[in-house]
């Protein structure tokens, strides 16, 4: 099922195969492969607006319940620099590994391991209900 969301495109705003943005593929790729629900589609918030982006992320954590985990296969993990959310991503396992199952602009589609995820930000929490 991975290779399905490999497959997409990487599109601003994109919330629905085969075309999706970072949050949207996180959204239906959680919820198909991990039979949890449907989060919000916060569509109209434009990727590079991190303030707003990190004002959804902490609205989501609290309406839905989300607990602070270790990485895990269907924890979402949230990329932060300093204060702002500036990216997410799925955690899926894969070849007896985990990976984070992505997508970002002018790379599309990607599984990442979880060290090189984390090198590329301030931090990184992973949150799962």
């Amino acid at each position: 099922m991975i290779d399905k969301y490999l497959a997409t495109d990487y599109v601003k705003h994109g919330r629905h195969y085969p075309e999706y943005d970072c949050y949207g593929i996180v959204r239906d790729a959680r919820a198909e492969m991990f039979g949890r629900s449907v989060l919000p589609s916060y569509q109209e918030i434009d990727p590079a607006d991190k303030g707003r982006l990190t004002a959804a992320a902490f609205d989501i954590r609290e309406r839905h319940e989300f607990a602070e985990v270790r990485a895990r296969p269907g924890a979402i993990a949230t990329a932060w620099r300093a204060k702002l959310c500036v990216h997410v991503g799925l955690v899926v396992e894969a070849d007896a590994r985990l990976w984070i199952l992505e997508t970002d602009e002018g790379i599309g589609p990607s599984l990442t391991r979880l060290s090189t995820f984390e090198s590329r930000y301030t931090r990184v929490v992973y949150y799962d209900n």
